[in-house]
């Protein structure tokens, strides 16, 4: 299909990298727009109007996923973007057919790998401002908060899982715990845990989970007693002790109150 020229309006729209970053309100307007659309949540990390390499990654993603064909998919968003986000036009025929086919391998990958693998490439990312709270993960959810629970509903919800939402599910571990134990919003029990499972871990020893970790499999040696977790908001180097960046952890398994598989 030809792609119609470009009006003095799409020429006005269009963004990319540069250096220093674009700035404004048409940044601003496309960081929300990438996180709210008919097509899902394309998260920028940032709504401050600065056009920067995770926006642009975002915008990528926006590209990949409303079908766009593989060569023209980049970093730069431009008038057709925003009218698509915008749900203004229709996807082209041929980019709503590719788009069916990424879906559907998409359903084909389990989701709790998936899930994983969001989790792995976050790692090493840190708020931005200390104590700020002020991450990608609480942009997504709505509230500027304590983000260990909201690191993973996020993961989830990036691979594709509709049991997480902003706002509404989950920023609290007894919540998830809860739906578990009932069978609710694909949410279940695990007994055996897979690798992208979530542990439902007791800080405090109180009896009630208050964090959650990736599962990411049991160290040979400690025979199931200690295992390798990816958490948000522990210490740069995985401190269990400290606070504001994505990192790898060693759990042990008597902390866990419970795993919890998600199906959906």
């Amino acid at each position: 299909m030809a792609t119609k020229p470009q009006s003095p309006s799409d020429l006005e729209r269009r963004l990319t990298l540069t250096s220093p970053p674009i700035q404004g309100d048409r940044a601003r307007e496309l960081q929300l727009m990438l996180r709210h659309n008919p097509f899902g949540t394309f998260e920028p990390g940032r709504d401050d109007g600065v056009y920067d390499e995770q926006t642009a990654a975002a915008t990528r993603r926006a590209w990949y996923w409303m079908g766009c064909p593989e060569g023209e998919i980049g970093e730069h968003a431009d008038g057709r973007l925003f009218d698509y986000l915008a749900g203004v036009d229709e996807l082209p025929a041929e980019w709503a057919a590719n788009r069916a086919k990424r879906l559907k391998r998409a359903e084909e990958t389990m989701l709790w790998d998936a899930a994983l693998s969001v989790a792995r490439e976050e790692l090493g990312k840190r708020e931005d401002g200390i104590d700020s709270k002020r991450t990608p993960y609480t942009l997504w959810y709505g509230v500027l908060c304590p983000y260990s629970v909201v690191f993973a509903s996020f993961c989830y919800a990036q691979a594709g899982s509709s049991a997480f939402q902003p706002g509404g599910r989950y920023a609290y571990a007894p919540y998830i715990l809860d739906d578990a134990r009932r069978g609710l919003n694909f949410l279940s029990l695990a007994s055996e845990p897979l690798r992208g499972d979530l542990a439902l871990l007791d800080g405090d020893g109180d009896g009630v989970p208050d964090r959650v970790a990736f599962f990411d499999g049991f160290e040979k040696e400690h025979e199931q007693e200690v295992f390798d977790a990816i958490e948000g908001d522990v210490g740069v180097e995985g401190e269990l002790t400290g606070a504001g960046a994505v990192a790898r952890t060693k759990r042990e398994a008597s902390r866990v109150i419970a795993f919890v598989h998600v199906r959906a």
